[in-house]
């Protein structure tokens, strides 16, 4: 119930939208309300959804929950395939390619192409997802808005149609879903070698993406505050390994 019934909750709302034809207005609406907030919060919330935006948040916590960093790794060929097979058997075009531009606010970069679905929401979902399967269930309150807010950001930078964020939350939760069976399956993650060639990992990726141009340079604050977390989570990952041997609470 817990994988089935979110992604029956996003193919509900979606059949909704297509039913109304609110997909437009639901998108101008939403990023009408998303400008009382400054765009730089916005453009932050975006970065934290990017591929290692995530991977940095999650290898924060490698010492405490290295399987959230396994599992993590795990869904990257899921996620890849489903997000950018998707994007070109179907290529649909992103608000800033059909709407006038004065009709809604585009933060940093005007994106045209291969709109659905949105890899940012798939990917916050694949970690709210890993919280939710992979630990305590009450973490979830913390993780699905932190998600959420993620996908909404698609709309405030005007990205993304609603039922693009709606296909990605139902794909990031499924792939989500993948990963934590595999992680359970090969529990690499468990024995100090493995804990360390994650921090390893970790470490590359740190550089990779405190340089990585987003698009979205007025979030680089959250850019860089990933990276930072990530270093120290890392680092104290390999200096304390024994901190990290802990069971997973829910395996």
């Amino acid at each position: 119930m817990r994988v089935t019934l979110p992604i029956l909750v996003c193919v509900l709302c979606a059949g909704i939208i297509l039913v109304t034809g609110a997909n437009k207005d639901g998108f101008l609406m939403g990023n009408a309300v998303a400008q009382w907030l400054p765009p730089s919060l916005w453009a932050g919330i975006t970065n934290l959804g990017s591929v290692y935006g995530t991977f940095c948040l999650i290898a924060s916590m490698l010492a405490w929950r290295p399987r959230w960093a396994a599992t993590l790794l795990l869904t990257v060929p899921f996620g890849s395939l489903y997000t950018f097979g998707i994007k070109q058997w179907v290529e649909l075009p992103r608000p800033a390619a059909t709407l006038a531009p004065e009709t809604f606010h585009v933060i940093d970069s005007t994106l045209l192409e291969q709109s659905f679905p949105s890899g940012h929401t798939l990917t916050a979902f694949v970690a709210a997802g890993i919280v939710v399967f992979c630990s305590r269930q009450r973490l979830a309150w913390l993780a699905l808005p932190v998600a959420m807010l993620v996908a909404f950001s698609r709309i405030a930078v005007g990205a993304h149609w609603p039922l693009d964020l709606l296909a990605g939350a139902a794909g990031g939760w499924a792939t989500a879903a993948i990963g934590c069976a595999l992680s359970a399956r090969w529990r690499f993650w468990e024995n100090v070698h493995g804990q360390r060639i994650l921090a390893g990992i970790a470490l590359v990726c740190v550089p990779i993406f405190f340089f990585e141009d987003t698009q979205y340079p007025r979030g680089a604050w959250m850019q860089h505050l990933l990276c930072v977390t990530c270093l120290l989570g890392a680092f104290y990952a390999l200096w304390r390994p024994a901190a990290s041997s802990a069971p997973d609470p829910r395996v």
